[in-house]
């Protein structure tokens, strides 16, 4: 006969071919909830501890006895069709187990994960560059679980809570914003997709800096180059910025190299932010080199 497999994560997800089969002959095993009987208009009676071969079976336990009973008699196996993504919430859920019951998932925090997340992104880029599938896989689940606990960690404050649905609609919302063309099918072209893209998300930040949303926790490096690349975009003058902070010295015993640039960077995004301040005085939009040169660090001219 017929075994319906059901998802325990969606138990009321029924294959579309295991319909029919409901209104004849039917056993149920234990773990198959009374409210996934009541949806299916079935009784508590097909819940049973002895397997009737002839009728068909609902489960979604694949190890139990009666599963393998009826394999070993290559009875037809029925299953909703698995789509991408599905494995998600089975990792949600253990997320959220481990968030009640575990004593040291119960006590972090967003902060105490902190250097976890950057440890976990570090060695993403590590199997990326070593060009090991296997490793990538296992790292990115292991960046994946900082994403979940973070989302969950954030579930439970009081006052601004959000949840992994949340995060995952951030970033559906966001790109279907900034792709129109792509997803409408409107146009397949590399560079207008890039225009599209920062065309909108330039509309939705409206930054009041330049410099804005720019991390300076990141990398020294990677913090200098984002800055000379914001500036480069908005016609600020590079004979404007000090050399040193192009300069990389590394000495044996001397100060710390990525402290040095930092600091070097941050002096210069306080010059940017200082030009800015000076500039919005006068009422004056900075879109060109002349008018950055106008409120340069010599002041109004």
């Amino acid at each position: 006969m017929t075994v319906v497999l059901l998802d325990p994560l969606r138990p009321d997800v029924i294959p579309i071919r295991a319909i029919g089969l409901l209104s004849g002959p039917v056993v149920v095993t234990a773990e198959v909830s009374p409210s996934t009987l009541r949806d299916l208009g079935l009784p508590e009676s097909v819940r049973t501890d002895v397997d009737d071969p002839e009728a068909t079976l609902i489960t979604s336990d694949r190890t139990h006895p009666f599963v393998t009973a009826r394999r070993e008699r290559d009875d037809e196996f029925i299953a909703a069709s698995r789509q991408p993504g599905e494995d998600l919430l089975e990792a949600v859920a253990l997320m959220e187990t481990l968030r009640r019951s575990g004593p040291w998932e119960r006590t972090q925090t967003h902060l105490s994960l902190r250097r976890y997340l950057l440890e976990e992104c570090y060695e993403v880029l590590d199997a990326i560059d070593d060009g090991d599938p296997e490793l990538l896989r296992e790292e990115l689940g292991d960046l994946l679980l900082q994403i979940l606990f973070h989302a969950r960690i954030a579930a439970d404050d009081t006052a601004d809570p959000f949840t992994i649905d949340d995060v995952a609609r951030s970033f559906t919302e966001k790109v279907t914003r900034r792709t129109p063309g792509v997803l409408s099918g409107a146009h397949a072209d590399l560079e207008t997709q890039i225009r599209e893209w920062e065309e909108r998300k330039a509309a939705e930040k409206r930054r009041g800096s330049v410099l804005d949303g720019v991390a300076t926790t990141a990398p020294a490096l990677a913090l200098t180059q984002k800055v000379l690349e914001r500036l480069a975009a908005a016609d600020f003058p590079a004979d404007a910025i000090d050399p040193a902070v192009t300069d990389v010295v590394v000495a044996p015993g001397g100060d710390s190299v990525e402290e040095v640039a930092r600091q070097r960077v941050r002096a210069l995004m306080r010059e940017v932010r200082a030009i800015e301040e000076r500039a919005a005085a006068h009422g004056v939009a900075l879109e060109s080199r002349d008018a950055w040169s106008r409120f340069g660090v010599d002041g109004d001219r």
